[in-house]
């Protein structure tokens, strides 16, 4: 089991549903200057990562449900890029993929929670790292919504105007 400790399981949960509260806490105010903003042209933008989470929470329940209903199914996996390209991210709303994002984490938490202790011990391969369980995947999400929270927090902070300091 990856969380040994016995509040790990809770903590993660809160993780999970508390995400897209952080997400809009972080959207708010946000002008189309700062959407766009690319200071590093090997990340995504504000606009383009609110798409990202948006459409890679249905990859992510969808990877959970297999790994629940299947004996160790292959997950694929996907190149962000081409699809942020396919999927036209930097035309798309982040307001409204933040919606789109809320949504669709409230059926990951709810699937989540419907899981028994056995289910989160299942596993599925993932080629490009190998076998993930139920748990870790979950894990991971959390850990990909911390790594895209602090990208919009380093993005938006380099616009903001600077802090009065006595």
């Amino acid at each position: 089991m990856l969380i040994e400790f016995p509040y790990g399981r809770g903590y993660l949960m809160t993780a999970l549903e508390g995400a897209p509260d952080l997400f809009d806490h972080l959207l708010a105010g946000l002008t189309t200057s700062e959407a766009d903003l690319r200071p590093d042209p090997e990340r995504f933008t504000i606009r383009e990562v609110m798409a990202h989470i948006a459409e890679w929470e249905t990859v992510f329940l969808a990877r959970m449900k297999r790994i629940c209903s299947e004996e160790t199914p292959v997950l694929e996996g996907y190149d962000e890029w081409q699809w942020a390209t396919e999927h036209n991210y930097a035309g798309s709303n982040p307001l409204e993929q933040s919606k789109h994002f809320r949504e669709r984490r409230t059926q990951t938490v709810a699937f989540l929670h419907s899981r028994s202790p056995a289910d989160w011990l299942r596993s599925g391969n993932r080629p490009e790292i190998g076998l993930i369980t139920l748990e870790a995947q979950a894990l991971l999400i959390s850990l990909h919504d911390t790594y895209h929270l602090r990208q919009i927090t380093e993005w938006r902070r380099m616009t903001a105007p600077p802090l009065d300091t006595p």
